[in-house]
């Protein structure tokens, strides 16, 4: 009698094990799979993102490569770090998908500019900040604003586009997306 508790009792075990075998084996596939559904859902992401019209290939004009040296200044000058960078153009960004986007012309990103540049980058003079504002517009006629709102309340559109939250410019004449942080 002892024998056949016995028999049953290693049968029993063996059979847990091969469970417990078999359920981390699904668990581990599981995950596997998940993590290389998200890879695709990155890149579809940003395969998404809207392409600029500009020609890599041809040369910048004077105008462009000022426009692009005040924003790489900018990027240094600010108060806070992280407040205004530059990234490699079409890499998916922190906030992505955004919220909403529009497209604003050089005049509004002047406007919401030299509103950024006051309030973030008090180590530069009035003047240094009006001059590479300014500057810093003139790379393109028109720029599409990818906007992450998050959670702010009471936004709107009625004076253009809100400056709150994030704002990812892409693709600035195709070789960087900008993004302010206000």
């Amino acid at each position: 009698m002892t024998r056949i508790k016995k028999y049953t009792l290693n049968g029993i075990l063996g059979n847990m094990k091969a469970l417990f075998m078999l359920s981390i084996f699904l668990f581990l596939l599981n995950a596997c799979s998940q993590s290389n559904k998200s890879s695709v859902q990155e890149k579809q992401i940003s395969y998404s993102q809207p392409k600029s019209n500009f020609d890599t290939t041809s040369e910048l004009t004077p105008e462009q490569e000022s426009a692009l040296d005040a924003l790489n200044t900018l990027q240094v000058s600010t108060d806070e770090m992280k407040r205004l960078y530059s990234t490699f153009a079409g890499i998916v960004q922190p906030c992505y998908p955004p919220d909403t986007s529009m497209t604003i012309s050089q005049s509004e990103l002047l406007t919401a500019m030299k509103q950024f540049v006051t309030k973030n980058c008090q180590g530069l003079s009035v003047e240094e900040r009006n001059e590479l504002a300014a500057t810093s517009v003139l790379a393109q006629e028109a720029y599409n604003v990818l906007l992450c709102l998050g959670y702010a309340p009471n936004v709107t559109f009625e004076s253009g586009a809100p400056m709150t939250g994030t704002w990812i410019i892409p693709n600035v004449l195709g070789q960087r997306d900008v993004v302010i942080v206000w």
